[in-house]
């Protein structure tokens, strides 16, 4: 057994864990509603030999292998630090989300395929059974999209997000059967089922890449949408006793969990001052931009610069 890290209760501490019990209550209800549906689904689309249907069981089944890798997740991200992994298991949560994304981008293509496949090789469909399962699967889907949109609101969660988009797709992908089966019935065109779903595959494709875009954002430790490096370090320059920030690294384990560290140079006036300068900055951090876990060095010009070049070079760039 891995041992926890400890913290005395009197220090100021940001966890590196989530409590997402909203996230958790959605996703089970989500993972339950979709599985019931997707074996619903599938059987309808053998039955029409709807390609439609059959994509949209695919990407039905995709959710449910996805929504079951989302809650596993969620239960590592709820999981204290260790003392080997000392940032807990935050980052498994957009690992998920990155393998949620490139299975939405795989589902996309495999769909295209088939379509194209369909097109060369037209094939009969019987619209009545088409009607009934696509009808059922777009009620399905919108209460599933209301579902996961409220929770969004109550939490942030790039595994909700990811579900979300995937629920987004299989809406659309309902609408498309739908309009498939009325073309269908009053023009006998049958190759608006490939079409249509070659068209809402594209759809899905999108929400796959922008999953993957903004997980590997984080994967790469890029800097947090919303925030400016440039606004916060002047902003930590603009404090009387700093002369220059320098080492600054601002990032984000996962989702709404964004940490930062810089080197801070102060006059030599405030060696008595140090742990002041780093809790006013802290605070400022916190307050302004919502950084509550930095953490900051103090530097002074003299003992880490006894030749002063680096006051120098400093001062000619004020």
């Amino acid at each position: 057994m891995r041992k926890q890290l400890e913290s005395p209760t009197y220090f100021h501490h940001v966890e590196h864990l989530k409590h997402q019990q909203g996230s958790k209550r959605t996703l089970w209800a989500s993972l339950y509603i979709t599985l019931f549906f997707t074996i619903v689904e599938i059987v309808g689309g053998l039955l029409s030999n709807s390609l439609a249907l059959l994509s949209d069981s695919m990407h039905m089944m995709s959710d449910v292998l996805a929504l079951g890798l989302s809650m596993l997740a969620i239960y590592f991200a709820s999981k204290a630090p260790t003392a080997q992994y000392t940032f807990g298991y935050l980052r498994l949560e957009i690992l998920a989300a990155l393998l949620n994304g490139l299975a939405l981008i795989i589902i996309a293509l495999g769909i295209t395929y088939e379509g194209i496949m369909r097109i060369l090789h037209p094939q009969t469909v019987d619209v009545k059974l088409m009607l009934i399962i696509s009808t059922i699967g777009l009620i399905v889907n919108i209460i599933l999209t209301i579902i996961l949109t409220r929770s969004l609101k109550g939490e942030d969660n790039i595994n909700v997000q990811s579900a979300l988009w995937h629920f987004i797709g299989d809406l659309l992908n309902s609408v498309g059967v739908i309009v498939a089966v009325i073309i269908i019935y009053f023009t006998h065109w049958t190759l608006i089922d490939p079409i249509l779903s070659i068209i809402i595959s594209i759809i899905i494709f999108r929400g796959g890449y922008k999953i993957c875009k903004n997980t590997w954002g984080i994967l790469m430790e890029r800097v947090p949408d919303g925030l400016d490096t440039d606004e916060i370090i002047q902003t930590m320059k603009n404090h009387p006793a700093v002369v220059d920030v320098h080492e600054f690294h601002l990032w984000s384990i996962t989702t709404d969990h964004p940490s930062i560290t810089a080197h801070v140079v102060v006059e030599p006036s405030t060696d008595d001052k140090n742990y002041q300068v780093i809790n006013e900055l802290s605070t400022i951090l916190a307050d302004k931009y919502n950084l509550k876990h930095s953490t900051l060095q103090i530097e002074h010009l003299e003992k880490n610069n006894p030749d002063n070049a680096y006051f120098e070079e400093v001062k000619h760039y004020e």
